[in-house]
């Protein structure tokens, strides 16, 4: 028997032997980003001197130079100097027109780096179908997602063309026409606006949640208040637009006296995994291209700009009238106590997304993404939560909930990122310093994406 074990081992060692004899196999080769800085979109330290593969339109591995070998054959490209960070994901969009005109609003997005966007509750059948097209991976887009169109008062905030159910019933078979067309949320618009009273009422609110949650939607409420907030929690939304913040009137309106979220609200949203995108633009844009003329010279942002709204910005009059105003200083103290909002609910541990309004006169596709990044540096997160906010909280947030596999760069994740000239941790203002885009594994041909004049 011990013969029989020698022999045996002899055996085993010689073929171990042959398997470490013969040649490495070589990989596949992809693409290697080395010697840039990796900010992954996790809130993980930033890697200074990094790797990144990619291959197949994924991420095959990223971290430090030293423990991330690139593979034999990839082409490698010197990031030395610049940083990596993922797409950005923005959940707050409002697509406009048809085909023709959407293709250009994502070639806009695709040049600012927005690879992920939520459309939320202007979209037609004939949109949704082409926004779903979109969102199966289709090259040369983002990754659209929809909620159809949404849900008003009869007679209220944004009722014009959108479902504005007077019964239980009605509201019931119009989420169902939604869900049926495959939109991935339902829109309500919960606010007292045009005037106090003409707002969906808490009944039809539990009501539609219901419904939408029954079908395969997750339910999201543009909200202005608390009790609202807390209303719809408990009947089960767990996505908000906007803050608890009330400023009505043009451009953000007056200051309020007792700004800061209660505790109680506080505690519901934190138990019950709510996630909020505040939406800051949309009201800070009322005024800032007044304030800030020069912005306008850079031809990219004047490209991705709706016309009419620049030429009104372009009109020196118009810029006075603005700035000169007696209740501008009013709307800027009340725009802070929104931005108090984010940082309040952040500091919380509540999840804070992005989102900016995409598609509204005064938000422009693309670039209004990265203002909205820095208007979050104002109200006080650091600049990686901010982009920890602009990249993985919000895929987080799109279904299937918290199983998206976009939005940080870690391997087996979708290869969605920015190249950047410029070190967004030393100033977020920097994310606009962009060297190259790529979606889906493939470079983005930035060059061809702006409309002409």
């Amino acid at each position: 028997m011990k013969r029989l074990s020698v022999l045996a081992l002899g055996i085993g060692v010689v073929a171990m032997g042959c398997v470490e004899a013969q040649a490495p196999v070589e990989e596949p080769g992809g693409i290697a980003l080395v010697g840039g800085q990796l900010i992954d979109g996790t809130g993980s330290d930033p890697v200074a001197d990094s790797v990144v593969v990619i291959r197949d339109g994924r991420i095959v591995s990223a971290g430090t130079r030293e423990a991330t070998p690139v593979p034999t054959g990839a082409e490698v490209i010197d990031a030395t100097g610049k940083t990596i960070i993922p797409g950005l994901v923005n959940l707050h969009v409002h697509y406009r027109g048809g085909p023709e005109a959407i293709e250009q609003q994502f070639r806009s997005q695709l040049y600012y780096g927005v690879t992920t966007a939520r459309s939320i509750g202007s979209d037609s059948p004939e949109a949704v179908a082409y926004l779903l097209e979109a969102n199966a991976g289709r090259p040369g887009a983002p990754r659209p997602y929809t909620a159809g169109i949404g849900f008003s008062h009869p007679n209220g905030f944004n009722a014009a063309g959108r479902n504005a159910p007077t019964t239980e019933e009605e509201a019931r078979a119009l989420v169902r026409a939604q869900t049926d067309l495959g939109v991935h949320f339902i829109k309500m618009w919960v606010t007292e606006m045009p005037e106090p009273g003409l707002q969906i009422t808490p009944e039809m609110r539990t009501v539609i949640v219901d419904e939408a949650i029954k079908n395969g939607a997750i339910p999201v409420a543009h909200i202005d208040g608390e009790e609202e907030g807390l209303q719809l929690m408990e009947a089960g939304g767990r996505d908000f637009l906007h803050t608890t913040v009330r400023t009505f009137g043009p451009g953000g309106g007056t200051p309020v006296d007792d700004p800061e979220p209660s505790a109680a609200f506080l505690q519901m949203a934190r138990d019950n995994g709510v996630g909020f995108t505040p939406t800051l633009s949309i009201i800070q844009n009322g005024w800032h291209f007044a304030e800030r003329p020069e912005l306008l010279n850079d031809p990219a942002l004047r490209a991705v700009f709706n016309p009419d709204a620049l030429a009104r910005w372009d009109d020196p009059e118009t810029r006075a009238a603005v700035v000169e105003d007696p209740a501008f200083a009013d709307r800027k103290a009340a725009f802070r106590q929104l931005q108090d909002f984010v940082k309040t609910i952040h500091d919380a541990g509540i999840k804070v997304a992005l989102g900016n309004d995409a598609g509204t006169p005064n938000v422009p596709f693309g670039w209004g993404m990265h203002h909205e990044m820095e208007l979050y540096v104002e109200a006080g997160l650091t600049p990686m939560q901010t982009i920890v906010a602009a990249t993985a909280t919000g895929a987080g947030m799109l279904p299937p909930v918290g199983q998206a596999d976009f939005g940080t760069l870690e391997a087996g994740k979708v290869a969605d990122l920015i190249v950047l000239n410029a070190d967004p941790l030393a100033d977020i203002r920097n994310t606009l310093e962009i060297d190259r885009v790529m979606r889906l594994g493939e470079w983005v041909d930035r060059e061809e994406l702006l409309p002409t004049p």
